[in-house]
């Protein structure tokens, strides 16, 4: 999509007075800032240095924060609690991954600048094109023709290494702009589910979709309208114009004014030709970056194997016949939550299995539907209410969750409430026995009642029983 902030950046510049450049002031101010970058080369190595480490740490933070939201935050699984606050993490990650490869390459021109800068105090003369031996007449000058001094590619390369930093930080900012405006629209739906009845929340979910969507589009083609010359110079639109193309400034919250810094800097040197095709090539990268880090986002996720992957006879879509190591306490890393189900081991050698169930916070609506708590009398203490109130919510559990092992229905298992060690995820746990059960291949099938209240599949588990002897 076409970015809108820059009609109004360039509406915003254009109401300033522009500063008399030559006061003696800001003759000053700009002589000492030439000192500054002169000298400030030093720490920009050591900034790119620890940038490097730290954007390389931010995924796993961001994987973290979105495997919690997901567990103990998200209300249910609609595009706007489910799929966007993927796609806000994947347009963070993305951002982390474009400075990542802005610090490395500074850094490392950076580090060849230096060395430039060190040969010249060694040889102020730079290149003797004419005193290179092995190189006739004519190579001689089309290498000075084509290289040019020394110097002169020292200061071009000390340009490039600012510029990459400019454009890095011009990009990050355009997709945390995206994430942030992703993050409202989180945030609005999930205030007005909870201010909304579940029946006018569900009619609102169905045409707020669409309703945006128009919304979006009709923006778009005004901010494309105003725009135009006789529009935007008019003096009655002008100013409405301005407005217009400001409104998209929320989505940047305190990132907007040093983006316009950055921004009208290009704007103002570019030479228009040049600028329109960087522009082009600035908004195919940001296009390439946002699609690819919210596919990969979502297909992590989802499950599905990456588009990329060739194998043609392999799929990760039958829970049933996929070995997940989440499912499995031995293979899972301790610190990961558990996305629905797991048993201790992929491979069953005890006459029992250990079955815990994560308790997300998605079940709350729906088991909330089907299940009334009884009215406690009030003769009974906290203490008891507390029991009762403890004994319904399991036996709640033991009617929602059904248990299959292969054809065979375990009826009212034994639950208890349970806070693993490992990572303090909550959910139940119960112990089945394993008697008669064959040698080989098992499925353990968890189920849960639909909308008509008929068993439909929550989770399954494929292991191998393959008794002690």
């Amino acid at each position: 999509m076409d970015d809108p902030v820059p009609v109004a950046m360039i509406e915003q510049a254009n109401e300033t007075p522009l500063p008399d450049v030559h006061e003696p002031a800001v003759t000053e101010r700009h002589e000492q800032l030439r000192e500054l970058a002169s000298q400030s080369w030093n720490l920009e190595l050591l900034i790119s240095g620890a940038a490097l480490y730290a954007t390389l740490s931010l995924p796993e933070l961001l994987d973290n924060a979105l495997g919690y939201y997901r567990y103990n935050l998200m209300l249910n699984n609609d595009y706007f609690h489910d799929i966007l606050p993927i796609q806000v993490i994947g347009l963070s990650k993305g951002a982390c991954y474009v400075l990542f490869v802005a610090f490395l390459a500074n850094f490392i021109m950076r580090a060849f600048w230096v060395g430039l800068v060190g040969l010249l105090a060694v040889y102020p003369d730079g290149i003797k094109y004419n005193q290179i031996y092995r190189l006739g007449q004519y190579a001689q000058n089309e290498y000075a023709r084509r290289m040019g001094r020394l110097s002169d590619y020292a200061i071009r390369l000390d340009q490039r290494c600012n510029v990459i930093f400019a454009l890095a930080f011009m990009l990050t900012i355009t997709l945390l702009g995206v994430a942030f405006f992703y993050v409202i629209l989180v945030i609005s739906v999930t205030l007005i589910q909870w201010l909304l009845p579940s029946a006018a929340y569900a009619t609102f979910e169905r045409i707020a979709g669409p309703v945006f969507t128009v919304l979006f589009v009709v923006y778009m083609v005004a901010i494309l309208v105003m725009s135009l010359p006789r529009y935007r110079d008019d003096p009655k639109i002008a100013a409405i114009a301005f407005r217009l193309n400001q409104a998209s400034s929320f989505m940047f919250f305190g990132l907007y004014r040093p983006a316009v810094y950055i921004l009208f800097t290009f704007y103002s040197q570019i030479p228009k030709a040049i600028l329109q095709r960087r522009l082009l090539t600035f908004m195919l990268c940001f296009t390439g970056v946002l699609i690819v880090s919210m596919f990969v986002e979502i297909t992590q996720y989802s499950g599905a194997m990456s588009a990329f992957d060739g194998r043609s006879f392999v799929t990760l879509r039958d829970p049933g016949r996929t070995a997940d190591a989440n499912s499995f306490d031995n293979l899972r890393p301790a610190s990961e939550l558990i996305q629905k189900a797991s048993i201790q081991s992929d491979v069953i050698r005890e006459p029992y299995i250990r079955l815990f169930i994560a308790y997300p916070k998605t079940l709350d609506a729906d088991i909330s539907k089907r299940f009334t708590e009884p009215t406690w009398s009030d003769t009974l203490t906290k203490e008891e209410k507390r029991k009762e109130r403890a004994n319904w919510y399991l036996q709640t559990f033991a009617t929602y969750f059904q248990i299959e092992l292969n054809d065979s229905l375990y009826r009212q298992p034994d639950y208890l409430f349970t806070q693993r060690p490992d990572n303090d995820q909550l959910g139940l746990t119960t112990v089945l026995p394993v008697d008669n059960l064959p040698v080989g291949k098992n499925v353990l099938k968890l189920t849960v009642p639909d909308s008509a209240s008929k068993p439909k599949m929550y989770y399954q588990i494929p292991f191998w029983y393959v008794p002690e002897k």
